[in-house]
């Protein structure tokens, strides 16, 4: 008697957790795939614009189309006597192309133009979901057909920061039209995020994510496909 009982707890504790596990896996797919969105304020832009002017340069509001439809926008700052060289900042996980205007100071202070977009569903760029990299590649290569077209450069160099970082990489698996690119903390896969974000929740490191809460991360990666 006591035996069934017991197998019974351990039957009734099981499925409790799972279902936790796959109620938490949906939050936390929903969170990932729909990051908060930090839009451009009026600040932004003008200390954009105040930058820019302090460096000889014309800032420029530019938009694409993607692949699928969505309005993909950037700010194109030029300086008056440019390198002919051209570098694309790619910023990271809930920012925006404001993000990157330090290294847009530094790179135009040396003579080189910046390309800064806003990533799908960041800024004011369009798109449902961020994919981590599923469309973004192609995105990135609509961004370099773009400034190919309109900048005509020397060199188009990339340089990207956490998850900008690890867009840019995982643009090079279908060819490269970069000279150089520097990837700044980029994450390993997307899964490396799931293990990430577990931590970050519970002030521990990815080991959490990758042992006790594992099925949270599986049914996430269920409900995202």
């Amino acid at each position: 008697m006591g035996s069934r009982l017991f197998q019974r707890l351990v039957v009734i504790c099981l499925v409790g957790y799972l279902a936790i596990s796959a109620v938490a896996g949906v939050f936390m797919a929903e969170a990932t795939l729909h990051p908060g969105r930090r839009v451009l304020s009026f600040g932004d832009e003008r200390q954009a614009q105040e930058m820019a002017r302090l460096h000889h340069s014309e800032l420029t509001e530019v938009a694409i189309a993607a692949r699928d439809g969505a309005t993909l926008r950037a700010w194109s700052i030029r300086p008056s006597s440019g390198n002919g060289n051209v570098v694309i900042l790619l910023h990271g996980l809930g920012d925006n192309r404001f993000g990157m205007t330090g290294y847009a100071e530094l790179l135009l202070s040396r003579g080189f133009s910046v390309l800064l977009p806003d990533a799908r569903a960041h800024g004011t760029s369009g798109g449902n979901l961020a994919t981590f990299g599923l469309l973004e590649s192609e995105d990135i290569h609509r961004w370099l057909d773009w400034l190919e077209q309109n900048d005509h450069p020397d060199c188009i160099f990339g340089l990207g920061e956490s998850m900008g970082a690890a867009l840019l990489l995982q643009s090079l698996r279908s060819g490269t039209r970069f000279c150089a690119v520097a990837a700044e903390s980029p994450f390993a896969s997307f899964r490396e995020i799931g293990y990430d974000r577990v931590g970050q929740c519970f002030g521990t490191g990815t080991w959490l994510g990758r042992t006790a809460l594992r099925p949270v991360i599986e049914f996430a990666f269920a409900y995202a496909k």
